[in-house]
């Protein structure tokens, strides 16, 4: 899938089952966040559990996040990156850094 192309509008033909749309949460690009959120929680040497305490949230709900089963919104995602002690711009500039190499690698 192209950069920029979180697969959304794009259908997909199942058998016998009729259209259905790509889910971009396993795009390239969410990847990279999914990759960047692991890194830093392991970088502040918490597990899923203990950074799902900091969010008030259950260790699964870390775990889906990590695995690509729920996306994160703009907010969680400021959350988190402060309860893993980085500040969200750093956290997005880290993703920024390694959508870039993304690009260049197609």
């Amino acid at each position: 899938m192209p950069l920029g192309d979180t697969g959304v509008n794009n259908v997909t033909a199942r058998p016998g089952r009729g259209a259905r749309r790509p889910n971009p949460v396993f795009s390239d690009e969410y990847e990279v966040v999914r990759a960047v959120l692991i890194g830093a929680r392991r970088e502040a040497g918490l597990s899923q559990r203990a950074l799902a305490a900091r969010l008030g949230k259950t260790g699964s709900h870390v775990a889906m996040i990590e695995r690509g089963q729920r996306r994160v919104d703009l907010l969680e995602f400021c959350r988190m990156a402060e309860s893993l002690g980085v500040s969200p711009d750093a956290l997005v500039g880290r993703i920024t850094a390694r959508l870039g190499d993304l690009k260049a690698a197609a």
